[in-house]
């Protein structure tokens, strides 16, 4: 192979005349939840498998998950019809199952009378794939010991009174430590990782995919690796290689390009910036899902690159409102919800108004939450803007809501760069007093009439018990008389995004005609969702990975077998 560089995405040649530096049956992209499910799958079905990782160290965005302030804070997998819901009495039939998929995947689609509940049939079948194989994945990858999980009985899903959704609570399964409580993604990568190698998994840090080496009959036969201070590797991959490189929200052009709204940052792992997306591009793959992410608001304060997402947002007198004063959202609802209302684009003004939005609550919320062990987490579930120490880094605190809103205008003054032009409307004070007003006459009723605040499962069983027996609706109160008041600064952020190459029910990656390409495989977030806009509960996005990483090593073992 003559002329080949390094910064080249697509290599085409007779394999017979590449000098591969290393050959192995499956190449696993990626060493995140998906990569790891791929290689164990792989090297289960008796395969030699080398992992390649492009950042330093293993793990990618599923590594940061729940370890603290700066880091996602669920780490479960959700999973339909697993193999531990008869213990617990839960039932999932697959046709009750796959009408709440496709109702939250594709809601402008979705016909419950249409044998593809109204959704194109590849999306459906891989929505028949995520039910039929998500079983088989977690069962396969317990029972060889690198995720012995376990049932989270009482969690619900986002969505527990959608008619749609027929079981509404068991499906998301953690992580137990030794002292059975509930794991990390650090954990759950550790254990991947252990079994991997057990198994005869190499691995290889800082080495990226540079580009895909494709024969002359359009199959995927290896890859260039090696980071830019060394020479480039050159690895043959017999059956298989398997794109799990994560999304690309560390590529603030692709994020501008394609996803739907302004985006000031995001958790994924920093080398996830887009391989797959422009290695598609090269090989004429068919992207979809590009305009999706799985959303989180985040703190403004942690810029320029937020890293603390506000995943529940606590308290019964604390309300969101714009910078016209005025709520815009409910502020109970799921984080990926909740970050649409940053999006809302406003055509008399040529604006965002909810760019950003300002959390306000008052004393009792901040006592309350506070009030809680030094070792414990503020909320259930963590990811609460709330720092420990009152006033202290991104909380805004001031006597009086006039003084509040000079404290945030000038917060979004020191912020023009990653806000330019955005500061609190002149009448701020003025709307946020009718709105306070509107709120105190509403939580005394127990009914948000604007947003229907509390008015799921969901919300009312992350709020607990009301503040006061008079209170009808335990997520709502009225705030207190006098201050001290607070504040946070809310900016819309992905966890990762959800868009790339079309995958079929083998995982396999899809040209644009529609046909695989032989060889070439993808999972996690680098590939265009089977979620579509949803996001069904916590752990949905580890189960689709660990779901379609498994297929995708199972099928390409099964390739190297009968190469």
């Amino acid at each position: 192979m003559s002329d080949v560089s390094a910064s080249e995405l697509v290599l085409r040649a007779d394999p017979q005349d590449v000098p591969w530096d290393l050959t192995v049956e499956v190449v696993v992209a990626g060493s995140g939840a998906a990569g790891w499910a791929a290689a164990i799958g792989a090297a289960l079905g008796g395969a030699s498998v080398l992992v390649l990782e492009k950042e330093s160290a293993i793990g990618g965005t599923t590594a940061k998950a729940g370890g603290g302030a700066d880091e996602i804070a669920s780490t479960w997998l959700w999973i339909c019809n697993h193999p531990w819901l008869s213990s617990i009495g839960v039932h999932d039939p697959k046709d009750d199952a796959l009408r709440y998929l496709a109702r939250l995947a594709r809601p402008e689609r979705y016909h419950p009378d249409s044998p593809s509940l109204g959704l194109p049939e590849r999306e459906f079948e891989l929505l028949e794939t995520f039910y039929d194989r998500g079983s088989e994945a977690v069962a396969a990858l317990g029972e060889c010991g690198a995720l012995p999980l376990r049932p989270l009985e009482q969690t619900l899903d986002y969505f527990a009174d959608l008619p749609e959704n027929a079981t509404p609570r068991g499906r998301g399964l953690y992580f137990p430590r030794a002292d059975g409580s509930e794991g990390t993604g650090a954990d759950i990568i550790e254990s991947m990782r252990a079994a991997a190698v057990e198994l005869g998994v190499q691995v290889r840090t800082s080495s990226p995919v540079r580009g895909v080496v494709i024969d002359e009959d359009g199959s995927a036969v290896g890859v260039s690796t090696g980071d830019r201070a060394s020479r480039m590797m050159l690895v043959r991959a017999r059956g298989g290689i398997v794109m799990a490189t994560g999304g690309f929200t560390r590529d603030p052009d692709l994020v501008r390009s394609h996803l739907r709204g302004p985006i000031v940052g995001g958790l994924a792992s920093e080398g996830n910036d887009g391989d797959l997306v422009r290695i598609s591009g090269a090989l004429g793959l068919d992207l979809a899902n590009m305009n999706e992410a799985w959303y989180a608001p985040m703190v403004l304060d942690l810029s320029p690159y937020p890293l603390s997402a506000a995943f529940r947002l606590p308290g019964d007198s604390m309300i969101l409102v714009n910078r016209y004063g005025r709520r815009v959202v409910n502020e109970k609802t799921t984080y990926n919800e909740m970050t649409r209302a940053f999006f809302s684009w406003d055509p008399a003004r040529a604006e965002y108004p909810n760019l950003p939005l300002v959390m306000i609550y008052d004393s009792a919320v901040s006592e309350r939450c506070r009030a809680m062990p030094e070792d414990a987490p503020v909320t259930e579930g963590g990811g609460n803007p709330l720092p420990r120490i009152p006033g202290e880094g991104h909380e805004l605190v001031a006597d009086t809501w006039g003084e509040l809103a000079v404290a945030i205008d000038a917060r979004l003054a020191e912020y023009e760069s990653v806000l330019p032009g955005v500061r609190l409307a002149p009448e701020f004070v003025t709307n946020l007093s009718e709105t306070l007003q509107r709120w105190t006459r509403m939580s005394e009723l127990g009914t948000d009439e604007d947003f229907a605040r509390g008015g799921t499962s969901t919300e009312r069983r992350r709020s607990g018990a009301p503040r006061t027996p008079d209170m009808p609706n335990p997520t709502m109160h009225p705030f207190v008389e006098t201050g001290p008041y607070y504040a946070v600064v809310l900016v819309p952020g992905t966890l990762d995004t959800k868009g790339g190459p079309r995958i079929d029910s083998s995982a396999r990656l899809l040209a644009s005609d529609g046909a695989p390409v032989p060889g070439l495989y993808g999972a996690g977030n680098a590939i265009a969702s089977p979620a579509g806009q949803a996001y069904w509960a916590g752990g949905t996005t580890l189960g689709l990975a660990v779901t379609f990483g498994w297929i995708a090593g199972v099928d390409a073992a099964a390739r190297g077998k009968a190469q």
